[in-house]
């Protein structure tokens, strides 16, 4: 069984994982990117005295915070996918729309 096997079984479970996921990378991108150019003008205006202030460790870990959301984010459009697979699946109406050779409308 792999793991989306897994999650198709658990629809419950997956828009559960999809809430948290989503829920997180909205958390983890929120003000990154004023916080990179704030950061990257901290060191152009102070140069090594902001690198020696921990300036580098930041950009890194500012860094590294956009790689952990895009991680939950693969998640959120992994679940997202299962998801609509379920939804694709599921019967809506009892009756089929296939029509045969008999219910044709052949002119002539």
């Amino acid at each position: 069984m792999t793991i989306h096997d897994y999650f198709l079984k658990r629809p419950i479970l997956t828009f559960l994982l999809l809430i948290v996921s989503a829920l997180a990378f909205g958390f983890l991108t929120i003000n990154i990117f004023r916080l990179l150019a704030a950061n990257w003008q901290f060191i152009v205006t102070y140069g090594v005295v902001a690198l020696r202030e921990g300036a580098l460790w930041q950009t890194l870990e500012l860094i590294l915070t956009g790689i952990v959301s895009m991680l939950f984010f693969l998640i959120f459009r992994f679940c997202e996918d299962i998801l609509i697979s379920w939804f694709g699946k599921r019967k809506i109406g009892t009756e089929k729309n296939v029509q045969t050779d008999g219910d044709q409308d052949v002119d002539g």
